[in-house]
């Protein structure tokens, strides 16, 4: 075994080079992570909602402001809660939906049992985990267009009215920090109007 001696200014000029590497290493995957997020979003075509029934079962609706929405795709976070833990991939389906024709305009249909043109593909569970939060969103079949998530909890799905819809309204008065309101189903529709 060899030992080598070096002195002050080779160990200042290894830590700055050692530094810079890290810095350039990290930008660069900074760079990456920022163009795979880009890359991989589909535009949105409308707005996802979530309303209940008279006997609080859920019911998804959707406003299609242009072209058109196949289907439907409900999912949870598998580990944590909320937009960052969805974001990081940490997620699995919970339910999906397909439309017997394309979807324009407005549509609402039952989650746990289908109907009004919409067929139950992969059923929901029978019951929401607490504290759990579930994202809802509408696609096409060749992933051209979706619609904007609503996020909910069983416990913020129980609070709903029949008629009252929670849907993503952005940074507007009566949102909650995530963006959602709760609105009329009339609210919902004229949202696309908003846009």
């Amino acid at each position: 075994m060899s030992i080598t001696v070096v002195d002050g200014d080779d160990v200042a000029l290894f830590q700055g080079v050692t530094m810079r590497m890290r810095n350039a290493a990290a930008a660069c995957a900074g760079l990456a992570a920022l163009t795979s997020l880009t890359g991989c979003t589909v535009p949105s075509a409308g707005l996802t909602g979530i309303t209940v029934t008279e006997d609080g079962r859920p019911v998804g609706v959707l406003m299609v402001c242009h072209d058109h929405i196949d289907g439907a795709l409900l999912y949870t976070d598998s580990a944590g809660s909320g937009r960052d833990a969805a974001e990081e991939g940490g997620s699995e389906d919970a339910g999906r939906w397909s439309s017997s024709k394309p979807v324009t305009g407005f549509a609402s249909w039952p989650l746990t049992t289908g109907g009004q043109g919409w067929r139950v593909d992969g059923p929901m569970p029978a019951t929401l985990q607490p504290r759990r939060t579930y994202h809802l969103f509408g696609g096409t079949d060749d992933d051209s267009w979706s619609t904007a998530d609503v996020s909910f909890t069983p416990e913020q799905l129980a609070a709903l009215a029949p008629g009252q819809v929670r849907y993503f309204a952005g940074d507007v008065r009566g949102a909650d920090d995530e963006g959602y309101v709760t609105g009329t189903i009339a609210q919902f529709r004229a949202a696309c109007r908003d846009d």
